[in-house]
């Protein structure tokens, strides 16, 4: 039998489950690391906050080389006491002075060749995995980058100084993993209904977690995501007291005065987004509201607020009742009992015999397609007959994510939505190679990213891209690359608000599922069944696989388990 069993995530930090039901959020208010990924094995449990290993980072000493400059300067990078006053000592004071060491940086493998170019000059070359953006976000290198520099050195007072330094950072895997932890800073999706979250990286030896997540907030989403969300926060809000002291359990946030003039919705909003956003940080149990020394009263919010409120807004919430859904021989089915019960409505009927179906987020609506591969959607109610969505062959399976209609990606790569009043829509898609194809699409539950299965020679990998909205019409931009291991992949889904879940292939090992978390940039394989076909996933849900015989099977914790004959696994949102 086929249940949802509540599947706890691995938690980045302490962090307390919302459960008490509070006072809804208004929807009208005004105003997402790349060895990519860092690849881990198990997963362990709750991160003990205080367990910091510090870099001891060695000053240069008298008669050093140029390339021991270079190498010690690298070393010393990975420090980053008094903002990284050691590895300043081997610049020139006017380098020193200028080096930002806070802008960026890119992250390589293993170990770097550093070798001589010339009396004056260094180079440097490494296996480059990743890099971290100005704005903490982790962004995953394509395979066989490089990270390729040239020092140059002058000869100071006897010794050798480097005279331009990198901009930001060039830190090793295991730095960062040493060095950063990361958190999810929480925005809102375009209707202000559902948080979205915008995965950082913040070094530990900076401000308290607490302090670090609310200044986040405050400067707004990062460059990458801003064009998919919103912020309660108006613009230039600011905290009346640059620190979130906390006290006893109570995190204690004061706004600017300004704040003092939201209404009821924006204040609704903002708390919704500092409560989620805090609930991450250690030692946190509540938040106290304030603008400009004065409590923030927000409707329907106890003060100071438990880290159990705003529920409703909860990025990962699925519907009560939501059961997995598949195919028996062309007629969709619920999966939630001993046997497969087929649906109400056409879909139900194989009338006409669907497959490689998706299911809107409230389970009101399927969307299939037929031998031909053209798109086809049915209510889930009585009499409710199939209908002919986009008559055109050749599509990938479809994607509801939270919204009304389904996308797919057709033969010739470009990414259609099929609208409720019949015609079709073509979304854009901006920064995607010429010489790459997109060859399947999946919108996150949220609405505000889209993973799409790229293909480019031989090789296919995920991307995510955002979904902006210009003039309330959808647009793909600014597509990312979520691994650099998978090289040949062929299904995609969301496990939650920012953990995807992709069969496919590292090298010459056979398919396998693969949880990409994007919130901490991290990979790994929990198997498959033999002869993997599909995989599907939900939030506190088993993941799902169906193989080429015809079964389904299930994963939560062990083995992968054999469960129904059906074909085509998905749950609502899919």
């Amino acid at each position: 039998m086929l249940r949802l069993p509540l599947r706890r995530r691995p938690a980045i930090v302490g962090m307390i489950g919302a459960a008490l039901l509070m006072s809804p959020l208004v929807a009208a208010c005004a105003a997402v690391p790349t060895s990519g990924p860092i690849y881990q094995g198990e997963d362990v449990g709750v991160e003990e906050p205080n367990q910091v290993i510090r870099v001891i980072a060695r000053p240069p000493r008298a008669g050093m080389t140029p390339t021991e400059i270079v190498s010690g300067f690298i070393e010393a990078s990975a420090s980053f006491e008094d903002d990284h006053a050691v590895a300043r000592q081997y610049l020139t004071p006017s380098a020193a002075a200028l080096w930002d060491a806070g802008a960026g940086g890119a992250i390589y493998e293993g170990v770097p060749t550093i070798a001589p170019d010339g009396l004056t000059s260094v180079n440097l070359t490494a296996t480059k995995t990743g890099t971290i953006e100005g704005d903490g976000r982790y962004e995953v290198a394509a395979i066989g980058r490089l990270v390729d520099m040239s020092f140059s050195l002058e000869f100071l007072d006897g010794e050798w100084r480097i005279a331009n330094p990198p901009p930001g950072l060039l830190l090793s895997r295991s730095d960062v993993d040493r060095a950063y932890r990361a958190y999810d800073v929480y925005f809102f999706d375009p209707t202000f209904t559902t948080l979205v979250p915008d995965s950082r990286l913040f070094p530990i030896s900076g401000p308290s977690a607490a302090t670090a997540l609310v200044r986040a907030l405050t400067t707004g989403p990062s460059q990458w995501l801003a064009p998919a969300v919103r912020s309660g926060l108006p613009e230039g809000t600011t905290l009346a007291v640059d620190a979130v002291p906390v006290i006893e359990g109570i995190a204690r946030v004061d706004f600017d005065p300004a704040l003092r003039l939201a209404d009821d919705a924006t204040r609704r909003a903002i708390s919704a987004q500092v409560v989620w956003t805090l609930r991450q940080a250690p030692g946190v149990r509540f938040v106290d509201l304030n603008a400009g020394g004065q409590p923030l009263n927000v409707p329907g919010a106890a003060s100071p607020q438990p880290m159990n409120s705003w529920p409703d807004v909860d990025p990962n919430r699925m519907p009560d009742g939501a059961t997995p859904f598949g195919v028996v021989y062309g007629r969709a089915v619920r999966l939630d009992g001993t046997a497969p019960i087929p649906v109400v409505g056409g879909a139900g009927l194989a009338s006409p015999p669907l497959t490689g179906i998706a299911v809107s987020l409230d389970a009101q609506v399927i969307a299939g397609l037929d031998a031909d591969a053209r798109l086809w959607t049915a209510p889930l109610r009585s009499g409710g007959a199939a209908v002919l969505a986009i008559d055109e062959p050749g599509l990938s399976r479809p994607s509801y994510g939270g919204g009304e209609a389904p996308w797919v990606v057709n033969a010739e790569g470009s990414v259609l939505r099929a609208e409720a009043d019949g015609t079709t829509f073509t979304v854009p898609i901006d920064g995607i190679s010429s010489k790459a194809t997109v060859e399947s699409i999946s919108i996150s539950r949220d609405g505000t990213r889209a993973a799409l299965i790229v293909r480019r020679g031989e090789r296919s990998f995920v991307m995510v891209a955002v979904i902006a909205l210009r003039e309330g019409l959808p647009r793909l931009q600014a597509p990312i690359r979520v691994d650099n291991r998978l090289n040949s992949v062929t299904d995609v889904a969301w496990a939650d608000s920012d953990t995807l879940a992709i069969l496919g292939a590292d090298g010459a090992s056979t398919p396998a599922v693969y949880l990409v978390d994007m919130g901490r940039w991290q990979v790994r394989s929990i198997g498959a069944p033999a002869d993997p076909a599909r995989v599907a996933a939900a939030p506190g849900a088993d993941f799902l696989s169906s193989d080429a015989e015809g079964w389904i099977y299930s994963f939560t914790n062990g083995p992968w388990l054999r469960q129904v004959r059906a074909t085509s696994p998905a749950y609502p949102g899919s």
